[in-house]
Formats: C-alpha cells, structure tokens, sequence
C-alpha cells in the first residue's frame, strides 16, 4: 500500500498532468478537505480546489521547504514554498503552505492546508493598486 508520502507525490503529478482522474483512484470517497476558508469532502472537491488555483495563477510553482512523516507512513505534513503570476499582472507573488495529509489503506482520507490567506490577500490587492 502507498505511504502517505506517496499518494501526497502522486497527487501533485496528476495536477501537473492535468490528470484530475487519478485523484478518484488515490484519494477516499469521504477524504476531509480543510483549508483556511473552506471545509469539503471528496476527491472531486480536492481536484477542483487544485483547478481553481491554477486559474488564478499563471506559472504556479511549488517547493518543498520540509516534510515530517510517521513512521507507519500514514502520515505527513509538507511545508511548501507556492509562487505564481496572478492573472493580469506581471508580479510573482510567493507565499507558505502547511499541507497534512492521512492516508488509510492506500488512499488519502484526509487533507488539510493552512496558509495567511489574509497576507496573500494584502500582497494582491498591493499589486492592484
């Protein structure tokens, strides 16, 4: 069965291939979506908060900043570097994730990402002016 780990890394290579299928396959039908501003269920939900993020942004990318995993691999928390170009402007903007992921019996039952949304916001009203 796939760690943790695993299934967080294959879930960024369905976003980058555009692969939203693949999320039905790695993620449990009742995974517990939590963010910032939002609670939702399902792989569906997680596939379309993916897509709206890479509607805003142009040339989104991600680095990984440190991982602490468990020693079962059931789970694991990310911290993560996001940039991208909002769309209309020509100024990158960069801002920090903590993404926790549990997986049980091979699949994602739970996700959860924290960020300063309200800082992300002060940095693109700032770029409009």
């Amino acid at each position: 069965m796939k760690t943790a780990r695993e299934l967080w890394e294959a879930v960024y290579a369905a976003v980058e291939a555009e692969n939203h299928f693949a999320f039905y396959e790695l993620c449990d039908a009742e995974m517990d979506i939590r963010t910032a501003s939002q609670s939702k269920i399902g792989p569906k939900a997680l596939a379309g908060m993916f897509t709206q993020q890479r509607g805003l942004y142009a040339q989104l990318e991600h680095t990984v900043d440190g991982t602490i995993e468990s020693a079962d691999g059931s789970a694991l928390s990310v911290e993560l570097t996001l940039s991208g170009v909002p769309k209309g402007t020509d100024e990158r903007l960069t801002w920090n994730v903590v993404e926790t992921i549990r997986a049980d019996a091979g699949r994602i039952v739970s996700w959860h990402a924290m960020l300063d949304r309200a800082g992300l916001v002060q940095r693109i009203r700032a770029l409009q002016g």
